[in-house]
């Protein structure tokens, strides 16, 4: 048996330098640790979340996905050479295999390999690296997504606040028995540029791909509810009225109507095209909002009431008929007439008649 090799012994000066190398090392680690905690603690009070749910982002420190080395065709060479010795049966020698496999390497014209051969190389490679994925049961399906997203949304947002890069993350369902939610994370210009582009936002491109994914071409329409332009109308009168029921009572104003449109505010339902709908869409959906509900001054609430009486007095706006005199556009409900007064003579029953338009 090896005897093992034995450590010189230390002086008493060394020793005495070595303690305290180790005493200033943990002083310092203490110091830091410190400033680390009150860090901790700062960034959870600030932001609302857990001291240990900051201490585990800190930790991560962006190192969620592994680094990777580039593949090489030198290494994918070699990793050919050592396949066709396993096959062979060719019998390995320790540390001297690697060495060996780059010997042999070297006789090998690798750099003018043909463009086929280089692919196949490398594919070899990079298959035989990728680790195989088992799959986890259908039951922990929805923990281990929302798992992952957990841990990926902070990687993006970190990057993107790193790098300014705009991301678009979907996950959507595979079947309609998976249970886990469709997830969608996004940069604020990712989805101005939806709704720009595809004049819906990303939730809304997630719901159609998770609904043509599970149910096929049907689903997507049913997911469109018809008609683009019925599911336009929709959308458009909830924001709408999303807006509205925020800012409850008089003194409001729907500003930044898109040019193109009806001169004055309407109804989506009298807008006749789709691309005008989707113009107002666009309007309305987009970040920051260019066509939004704003609180009005005391000064421009009484203008704007001044100015609506005068147009109705010039007779540009046609006043409402009141409906409680009976001469407006509905007509006037009649009194139930008993059965019990009904006769069978026929002056009887205009007589009734007549009975029943009695305002009393």
């Amino acid at each position: 048996m090896a005897r093992t090799k034995l450590r010189p012994k230390l002086t008493t000066e060394q020793r005495m330098q070595v303690r305290k190398k180790t005493a200033e090392m943990w002083e310092d680690i203490n110091t830091e640790r410190q400033k680390y905690n009150a860090l901790i603690l700062e960034l959870a009070e600030k932001h609302k979340k857990t001291r240990q749910w900051i201490a585990m982002q800190l930790f991560r420190g962006g190192k969620l996905l592994a680094d990777r080395r580039k593949t090489s065709l030198y290494n994918a060479v070699v990793h050919d050479l050592s396949k066709k010795r396993s096959k062979a049966g060719t019998s390995t020698h320790g540390r001297n295999t690697l060495s060996e496999l780059a010997k042999e390497a070297a006789t090998v014209d690798w750099k003018t390999l043909p463009k086929e051969e280089r692919d196949r190389l490398l594919r070899q490679l990079e298959e035989d690296r990728t680790p195989p994925v088992g799959r986890i049961p259908a039951s922990e399906s929805g923990n281990h997504v929302e798992g992952v997203m957990r841990r990926i949304q902070p990687e993006l947002d970190g990057l993107a606040a790193r790098t300014g890069c705009q991301y678009l993350l979907i996950i959507t369902k595979r079947d309609v028995t998976d249970n886990w939610a469709t997830r969608v994370c996004s940069t604020p210009k990712v989805a101005e540029a939806c709704s720009e582009v595809y004049k819906c936002t990303p939730e809304t491109m997630a719901m159609r791909m998770e609904a043509c994914i599970t149910s096929g071409k049907a689903g997507v329409i049913r997911a469109m509810g018809g008609k683009r332009s019925t599911s336009l109308k929709a959308e458009i009168r909830a924001k709408v009225t999303e807006g509205l029921v925020s800012r409850r009572g008089y003194g409001i104003a729907l500003e930044g109507w898109p040019e193109g449109l009806p001169e004055k505010i309407c109804n989506p339902s009298d807008i006749k095209t789709t691309g005008e709908l989707a113009i107002l869409h666009a309007a309305l959906f987009s970040e920051p909002p260019k066509c939004r509900w704003v609180r009005l001054s005391t000064e421009e609430w009484n203008t704007r009431k001044e100015k609506h009486r005068a147009e109705i007095l010039e007779g540009r706006i046609k006043k409402r008929k009141s409906q409680g005199d009976g001469k407006g556009s509905r007509k006037a409900h009649k009194k139930p007439t008993s059965p019990e007064t009904i006769e069978d003579d026929d002056g009887d029953c205009d007589n009734t008649r007549e009975t029943s338009d009695d305002p009393r």
